[in-house]
């Protein structure tokens, strides 16, 4: 499809994407162009001339294929909402402006499509109910008829992972962030989504590439923690650890959210106190909670937080870079109390694995919030960095410092990338200061 009528969309960076998707799926407006360093009105003209442009792309591939986006599908703007809630009457006006006739959806698609929403469901129950390999069985069963249902692709990847078959999980991460980042591409150049041209049911799901990024992070972080696991295992630190993972037993423990975890934490505590005195070599039995999504990996931070040593330090780096709720975020707030003594070791990670750069944005917002000059420091050396997404982080952090001596540097950074919006504001706060 050509890119007419695009009204500016032509012009939207790739910074910029990120965060117009995310306010597309509920985020707060205000929050997410705090975060990125974006004006707000700039923010929601962005969104709605996106929307805008996906609502005459879709409803021009409709002209041309007689195809169309069932109610219940997710909307193809990526606001995470159904069509009928989200995009659906736009593009019901859009074609009547154009001559059209829309017809409702019919009514086979709209049963094919919450069918298909049930059975994800029912498949995600099989991975909370712990029987993992019946759910990627169904899982595979699904896929076949739904191959862009990242949501079928992921109950996969976490079956394989809890079950040990890293190299299965990590497969299917590559092959999704593969197939995420091509439809992002693709979703950026034509506002919509490729499933409008085949002549296949478009009942798909897909996850931003950051997602399978995450993901995949998480499983190979699963593999080296298996690994590394002491054989044979101390029989005194493993009882310990089998007594932390009932705080996964929901019969034994039913409250949910933060009074679930004091509930946990209470009841635990002595077991949690006998981990902490066991010290470091207690971080290799406990850091494999950390990798699966329950209530006994959200109390692995505070543990490792209270056991000294880099290995924890490492731990807590590694689990920021998850994306997981509130692990991921405590693991960042524990990185910052442990203060100047993570700032080595950050520096370390940032210098690893750049084919994950992207996730490791939370440790660069702890070294703004650190301060001292180590962290100053090491700031200063990302504007180097060869990661326009890390330069532009890294001179949002250097605006915390309120020092307006960063500003040559973070002003050639800027230039050297392009211009971010996280680091020119920064230079604009820097700059008033002087």
């Amino acid at each position: 499809m050509p890119n007419e009528g695009l009204s500016g969309f032509e012009t939207i960076s790739e910074n910029e994407i990120q965060p117009v998707l995310e306010i597309l799926r509920g985020g707060d407006v205000a929050e997410v162009a705090r975060r990125c360093g974006m004006d707000e009105s700039h923010l929601c003209r962005l969104r709605d001339e996106l929307m805008a442009q996906a609502s005459r792309q879709r409803a021009q591939a409709e002209r041309e294929t007689g195809k169309r986006v069932g109610r219940n599908d997710p909307c193809p703007c990526g606001s995470g909402k159904k069509y009928k809630h989200c995009c659906m009457n736009k593009d019901l006006e859009a074609q009547r402006q154009s001559g059209q006739n829309p017809e409702a959806p019919s009514e086979q698609r709209q049963q094919e499509q919450e069918r298909l929403a049930q059975s994800i469901e029912k498949t995600f129950a099989l991975i909370r109910a712990d029987r993992y390999t019946e759910a990627v069985a169904a899982a595979s069963k699904l896929v076949r008829r739904y191959p862009n249902e990242d949501r079928l692709h992921d109950i996969m990847a976490t079956g394989y992972l809890y079950t040990g078959n890293f190299e299965a999980a990590s497969t299917i991460c590559r092959q999704r962030l593969a197939a995420a980042e091509a439809e992002k591409a693709y979703f950026v150049a034509h506002g919509r989504y490729q499933d409008a041209d085949i002549d296949q049911p478009a009942l798909s799901y897909y996850y931003p590439p950051l997602t399978w990024l995450q993901k995949h992070w998480v499983v190979l972080k699963g593999a080296q923690y298996h690994a590394d696991l002491p054989v044979p295992p101390d029989p005194t630190i493993a009882a310990l650890i089998e007594t932390l993972k009932s705080a996964d037993d929901t019969r034994k423990f039913p409250q949910t959210q933060s009074q679930g975890l004091e509930l946990r934490r209470t009841a635990l505590q002595s077991t949690l106190d006998a981990i902490q005195a066991v010290g470091p070599p207690a971080v290799a039995y406990i850091r494999p909670l950390a990798v699966k999504y329950g209530w006994s990996g959200l109390l692995v931070p505070e543990l490792l937080y209270a056991i000294p040593g880099e290995e924890s330090i490492r731990t807590l780096l590694d689990i920021s870079m998850f994306g997981f709720a509130y692990a991921s975020g405590a693991s960042l707030h524990y990185l910052e109390k442990r203060g100047a003594e993570a700032v080595p070791l950050i520096r370390q990670r940032l210098m690893e694995n750049p084919s994950f750069d992207p996730i490791k944005t939370g440790m660069v917002s702890v070294l703004g919030n650190l301060g001292g000059s180590e962290a100053y420091n090491l700031l200063i050396d990302l504007l180097a960095h060869d990661s326009a997404h890390l330069v532009n982080w890294a001179g949002d952090a250097l605006g915390k410092f309120n020092n307006p001596e960063a500003l040559p540097a973070m002003i050639a950074a800027s230039e050297r990338i392009g211009g971010q919006p996280m680091i020119d504001a920064a230079i604009e706060h820097l700059r008033d200061l002087a």
